[in-house]
């Protein structure tokens, strides 16, 4: 009886340790990037300024790694494909990687400038599609060729753009509302959502059915038909600019905002209700957000010019992660072979 018990607990603490170390892992192969605009510790006329552009973290935020590039370049955001690519939205055009940052290369031509966000198909990384100051541009082999996508919109600018994960349709934030495109179409068509200055667009990573735009003064919409029609969602807002969303990873319920002014709000309903998180925060307009999958409990949230901050408890309190007097304008994370790492 008592070797049958000694069994049973070697097979328990095996399991328990199994569990350890696969936990461990997915942390280990989790990659944070973080777009630093810029910063005022840079030096103005110096090839060298480490203190912008791309910062890359592999033990959860702990460290950072410089990983752009030293001149002068601003960067808004980046985005790694299911490949390992990596792609950078920056001031001169949209800049590609593929040795983890270690050399770039810019894949757009001289009319292409102002790139604020990006998107790589998860179906297809040779699919990007990129929102720029002078309208959405695509992408299908690599960064090679990229076409103005400018038809059916009532103006050309554009700061976010949302790939369906489900059949390759686009969703365009606009000045003038959210503007939908068919895979297979030639035109943008308005959607409900109109006559609104629209800054972010985030889908639910688990229900590709429902999205959320965040606008200039006017609070959160939310669609569940895929974006074709929304519903105003702002119930204990207090803060209307919304500059960022980020769903929680594995929940259905948990999504975060970043606001102007207010700091970060979170929703535990699916962004029918929020409520104010920002505890420690300092300045209080949040340009960027991301929750590791791996670590749900963990946020960090962008600000402008006063760096990266951290959560570890889902928002409630905040500390100071890294990068002071910095405009962190883009946080996002990548896993497995798409972390290019």
């Amino acid at each position: 009886m008592r070797s049958s018990r000694v069994i049973l607990l070697l097979l328990m603490f095996g399991a328990l340790a199994g569990v350890a170390l696969v936990g461990e892992a997915l942390v280990a192969q989790e990659t944070l990037y973080m777009s630093v605009l810029s910063s005022r510790r840079h030096a103005w006329g110096r090839n060298d300024n480490p203190v912008i552009g791309l910062f890359v973290s592999t033990d959860a935020g702990k460290t950072w790694q410089h990983n752009g590039w030293r001149e002068y370049i601003r960067m808004f955001y980046t985005e790694a494909g299911p490949d390992g690519t990596l792609w950078s939205a920056c001031g001169n055009g949209v800049l590609r990687s593929t040795d983890r940052g270690g050399s770039w290369r810019i894949t757009t031509g001289w009319e292409v400038t102002e790139v604020l966000k990006l998107e790589v198909d998860p179906r297809n990384p040779s699919r990007v599609a990129a929102a720029t100051a002078y309208g959405p541009i695509i992408t299908t082999d690599l960064g090679g060729r990229w076409t103005f996508l400018r038809e059916g919109l009532p103006r050309a600018f554009c700061s976010d753009i949302c790939i369906d994960r489900t059949d390759g349709a686009l969703l365009a934030a606009t000045e003038r509302g959210v503007f939908r495109r068919a895979a297979a179409d030639s035109l943008w068509h308005p959607t409900s959502l109109r006559d609104k200055d629209i800054r972010v667009l985030a889908r639910h990573p688990l229900q590709p059915d429902v999205v959320l735009a965040g606008t200039e003064e006017d609070g959160v919409w939310r669609s569940t038909d895929r974006g074709m029609t929304w519903s105003p969602t702002s119930a204990g807002l207090n803060h209307p600019t919304v500059y960022a969303i980020a769903f929680a990873p594995g929940s259905r319920g948990a999504v975060y905002l970043g606001t102007h002014g207010g700091g970060v709000y979170r929703s535990d309903d699916g962004g029918t209700t929020w409520k104010q998180k920002s505890a420690g925060l300092s300045p209080l307009d949040i340009h960027s957000i991301v929750v590791p999958p791996s670590r749900p409990s963990t946020v960090f949230a962008g600000t402008l010019n006063g760096g990266l901050f951290e959560s570890r408890d889902r928002g409630e309190t905040w500390l100071f992660n890294s990068q002071p007097d910095a405009q962190v304008w883009g946080l996002t994370v990548g896993t497995g072979a798409g972390a290019g790492y």
